[in-house]
């Protein structure tokens, strides 16, 4: 068997390539390979609404703008309806948003440490959309 150096040329010394050389390559290869398979997986991802823990993104976004002693089943189950109300649009409409958007509203989604929300989902898609009819000068 004939081995060739990086440049295509066979080696003058007739040496096979070093065994760490082609760790290397193997080492290359799957992490190109892993990479692909993380970049389709998102694009998957992206084709279904996701779902999030509405009741804990309630609870928090409570916590963090009411004063404990105001806080409420009223404003639970409100805040929760609205959520519902907003997966619900998301599901007529998901259709409609374009796959990079949906893929960049996820992934903001996920940056921040507070809990994802149906809401803020909807909005951003919906402001995507927006932002792509604008007229183009």
């Amino acid at each position: 068997m004939t081995y060739l150096n990086t440049q295509g040329v066979k080696p003058e010394s007739g040496h096979r390539p070093s065994r760490s050389l082609n760790m290397k390559r193997l080492a290359m290869l799957a992490t190109i390979g892993a990479t692909v398979l993380v970049a389709q997986s998102f694009v998957a991802f992206a084709d279904d609404v996701p779902t999030f823990d509405i009741q804990r993104a309630c609870s928090a976004r409570l916590q963090a703008f009411q004063d404990t002693s105001s806080q409420g089943t009223d404003t639970v189950s409100s805040c929760v309806a609205d959520e519902q109300s907003a997966r619900a649009t998301l599901v007529n409409q998901w259709t409609q948003f374009a796959p990079g958007s949906k893929a960049e509203c996820l992934e903001i989604q996920s940056d921040g440490a507070a809990p994802r929300s149906y809401i803020e989902l909807l909005t951003c898609l919906q402001m995507a959309k927006q932002i792509k009819e604008l007229p183009k000068d």
